[in-house]
């Protein structure tokens, strides 16, 4: 039976970012099947044993598979995190831009090829 945790649901970014901010000494992963069509990735505090944060997934095998979901129920101690690992991110709206990155994407790989050679 799958509780209600919408109250602590967040977006794969914030999920992502929270894990990568607990050092993997202080966190341990448990993969638990809730049922046929559901299973979570659990993340747990060394220390505390505490369940911070899990990944709710499903198989495609019974039917139509839903998009994952993401919680985060609890901080780790101060002790437990590390700093965030800081990162970019661009967002192309136009078809124009996407073209214009690959465009660059290329140069720049031609560029890098032409000074290995």
């Amino acid at each position: 039976m799958i509780t209600d945790n919408s109250i602590y649901e967040v977006t794969r970014s914030e999920y992502k970012g929270f894990v990568e901010q607990i050092k993997p000494e202080y966190r341990r992963v448990e993969i638990v099947e809730i049922d046929k069509t559901h299973t979570a990735a659990k993340i747990f505090s060394t220390n505390t044993g505490k369940c911070l944060c899990s990944r709710l997934t499903y198989s495609a095998d019974y039917g139509t598979p839903e998009p994952e979901k993401y919680y985060v129920f609890e901080m780790p101690e101060d002790y437990e995190r590390q700093a965030p690992i800081p990162k970019q991110q661009l967002v192309l709206k136009t078809k124009e831009e996407v073209q214009a990155f690959f465009d660059f994407l290329a140069k720049k790989i031609k560029e890098e090829n032409n000074k290995n050679d």
